[in-house]
């Protein structure tokens, strides 16, 4: 019977709106208003984006308590489409004024109002002269200007030339530069506890999650760290490099704490650039040994299982040394690793040598790998199969951070074994 595998889609390009892209870099700022210019279903993209948001914060144990920033649509309409639309522009900036009282709005065009020639940018100056408040256009026209990404870097630059000023540094002020969904979740709750470790605060999480007002405050952090993991093509990295070079605020640089071992090199870093390397290199112990606390209340249920690993990503989201190093925490024995079929001739050349530099683990094609599978204990995998009565751990699509994702991991491989009876199914990994 041939492996039958769900298929994950991975692109270099996501085909994403930038409407969203703009609102989501301000979507927690207090103070400020953005403006659609568009239909209404486009507001109702961000609002569904929010709402997901919050329910993969309540999964992965935080509290999504944040407000949004009011979204409003100028509601273009068919008729709008042929006789031009900015009149609903100007009557829904009267709204927002008379409604809100912001302290600042964004007014962001859509592909209708892109293809029709709505000029936004005439609009928000006059807006702006009237009402004596910034008024930014950002005129993307949805699709048409790029993707998400785009327009959430290009805003957050915009926010830091227009608004932020020089600022004394404060020593031990740590700004965190950008989502991983929010403060609330997995990532930024393990980066401040890690960070605290040091005797630092996170005063701010840019962009997205400070008020209008203390924009112009930014720049006394004493430096930024990053927030990012795999796919990430480095735009939130030149924001760091802007701030560093206008406002001198540096940065941790390029490393991230996803992972165990990364995590460590994290530690590693952020002691260099603080000149702690002792200090450093104690918490790096005392962090270990809480894994190791965890993994001896787990090595009875674990101990001589047979795991196996499929893989169906490529290495540019995926290395299964972190895997392969968990599967050794926990005593379990690796039966093999098995390649599913969408991966490509260049992704099995590199994973066969990241494999071979951890040992001499056989490798399966997904026929030969059926049989593997069916047999083993646990299956650790990127994709669920479909046609298989093995326990699948589904692999993070997104790495969880710092010590607790380690042993967050490390406990739901520990709790599918514990499952009676042999019916497979699949489980994910929650803090």
């Amino acid at each position: 019977m041939a492996l039958k595998t769900k298929w994950l889609l991975s692109k270099s390009k996501s085909c994403s709106c930038t409407l969203v892209g703009v609102y989501r870099s301000l979507a927690f700022c207090p103070g400020v208003v953005v403006i659609f210019h568009g239909p209404i279903g486009c507001a109702h993209v961000a609002s569904t984006m929010d709402l997901g948001s919050g329910f993969r914060v309540m999964a992965d144990g935080g509290k999504e308590n944040r407000e949004t920033i009011p979204l409003v649509s100028s509601h273009l309409r068919e008729k709008d489409g042929i006789f031009g639309g900015i009149d609903r522009l100007s009557d829904c900036i009267s709204y927002v004024m008379d409604t809100y009282h912001p302290k600042c709005v964004w007014i962001v065009s859509s592909c209708v109002a892109g293809v029709i020639g709505d000029d936004i940018e005439q609009e928000a100056a006059a807006a702006e002269a009237s009402y004596g408040i910034p008024v930014i256009p950002m005129p993307f026209a949805g699709f048409l200007g790029g993707e998400y990404s785009d327009a959430y870097y290009q805003t957050t630059e915009m926010m830091i030339r227009r608004f932020f000023r020089k600022e004394k540094r404060v020593k031990g002020r740590v700004l965190l530069l950008g989502d991983q969904m929010g403060p609330e979740g997995q990532y930024v709750r393990e980066v401040k506890r890690l960070l605290s470790r040091f005797g630092l605060t996170v005063k701010w999480q840019f962009p997205g999650y400070v008020p209008f007002e203390e924009w112009k405050d930014i720049p006394s952090a004493d430096f930024s760290i990053l927030l990012g993991t795999v796919g990430q093509l480095g735009g939130m990295m030149k924001i760091a490099k802007l701030l560093k070079d206008t406002y001198d605020v540096p940065t941790l640089g390029d490393v991230y704490p996803v992972g165990w071992e990364r995590t460590k090199d994290w530690i590693c870093a952020l002691a260099d650039f603080l000149h702690e390397k002792e200090r450093g290199e104690e918490i790096i112990r005392e962090e270990e040994a809480r894994i190791d606390h965890a993994t001896s209340s787990f090595l009875p249920v674990t101990e001589g299982k047979k795991a196996v690993i499929g893989i169906g990503r490529g290495p540019r989201w995926y290395h299964p040394r972190e895997t392969l190093a968990r599967i050794e925490r926990l005593h379990l024995a690796c039966s093999g690793i098995v390649f599913f079929d969408n991966l490509t001739e260049d992704d099995k050349k590199i994973l066969r040598e990241e494999i071979a530099a951890v040992g001499d683990i056989p490798i399966y094609d997904s026929r030969e790998g059926q049989a593997v599978m069916d047999a083993c204990d646990i299956l650790l995998t990127t994709n669920e199969i479909y046609n298989t009565k093995a326990r699948q751990l589904f692999i993070p699509m997104v790495p969880l951070t710092g010590t607790e994702g380690e042993i967050a991991e490390l406990r739901a491989m520990y709790r599918l074994l514990c499952r009676y009876g042999k019916k497979g199914g699949v489980a994910y990994v929650t803090v």
